[in-house]
């Protein structure tokens, strides 16, 4: 799965990780290594980020039911707590800068394609 910026026509990340039966095993290695480039986790439900143990920052997209963006951090530090606006369901963590470089704004849909 990629992860597409559907208002700006701008991708976001080749690959889609998800939490899954192996969820603490794949949050240390991402604590350990960061988020590696062209890579986006999805977490939901979602509607805050504890960022304790990472040690990166990490760009953050708070998302609406349908795909919105509600809220968004650029390169959160690490040891933080990020709150979503109301309304958020899920978030997609991603590498830091990947907002900026994809021009990813508040109120921009956000596209998880299966394919």
């Amino acid at each position: 799965m990629s992860v597409h910026n559907k208002t700006r026509g701008t991708m976001l990340a080749k690959h889609l990780l998800t939490l899954n039966s192996n969820t603490y095993s794949t949050l240390r290695s991402l604590n350990r290594a960061g988020i590696p480039k062209n890579c986006a986790l999805w977490i939901a439900p979602c509607r805050a980020i504890y960022t304790v143990g990472l040690t990166k920052t990490v760009d953050i997209a708070f998302l609406n039911r349908h795909g919105r963006v509600v809220s968004l951090y650029r390169n959160f530090p690490p040891d933080c707590i990020a709150d979503s606006a109301s309304g958020a369901v899920s978030a997609v963590e991603l590498p830091p800068d990947a907002l900026s470089e994809s021009d990813t704004d508040v109120g921009d849909t956000i596209e998880l394609d299966p394919s």
